[in-house]
């Protein structure tokens, strides 16, 4: 089942809108009635001002029926989204396998984002930022040149926010992967290098 497909069962009336980079979608502890379909874009979710993970195209947001948020989810880049009121359409969400299966892919996909980061944050600074790079890179990136090119969202800042490295630490590895080729800075983007 897709996101059309999925939408469609629900029989919700869905909003298109467009959200402006650094818009905040949902704050953590409040509670937000709409969820939201990502079609185009990236946002983070953070617990305490610390990036846990990355939301893009098909995520969701705000699934959960009458919880307060526990992330705070903001976007990194402009985000076309469906929106539709939360008022019911979690029940609808899960009361067929097919739905079901789609509700719970998207919540499997979170919780391992978390599990990956719990891991990434047991290793020493260089470590953590060789993987994490490895993990956004196969997760978004795409291929270019003898390498994988990450999205523009994913700045220095956000990657340092993320792996949780200070930010002058991670600016000096950042120079030191530059200098080993182990990155490139392409046109603001960052190229990683695949090894042969």
């Amino acid at each position: 089942m897709n996101r059309n497909e999925f939408l469609a069962e629900l029989h919700v009336e869905v909003e298109k809108i467009v959200l402006e980079q650094g818009y905040i979608v949902s704050r953590e502890n409040e509670r937000n009635e709409y969820v939201y379909v990502i079609e185009s874009g990236f946002c983070s979710f953070c617990r305490d001002n610390h990036i846990s993970g990355f939301l893009s195209e098909d995520d969701m947001i705000g699934i959960f029926d009458g919880e307060k948020s526990t992330m705070t989810i903001q976007t990194l880049t402009t985000v076309t989204a469906l929106r539709f009121k939360k008022t019911g359409a979690i029940k609808q969400m899960i009361n067929t396998p097919q739905k079901s299966y789609y509700f719970y892919s998207r919540l499997q996909r979170y919780q391992q984002q978390f599990v990956d980061k719990s891991i990434i944050l047991t290793l020493s600074a260089n470590e953590r930022l060789t993987k994490c790079l490895k993990l956004i890179a196969d997760t978004y990136g795409k291929p270019l040149d003898g390498g994988i090119m990450l999205p523009k969202a994913f700045t220095i800042d956000i990657i340092a926010n993320y792996v949780e490295i200070r930010s002058e630490h991670m600016h000096y590895l950042y120079k030191k992967m530059i200098q080993t080729g182990r990155i490139k800075n392409h046109n603001g983007q960052l190229l990683i290098i695949i090894d042969n």
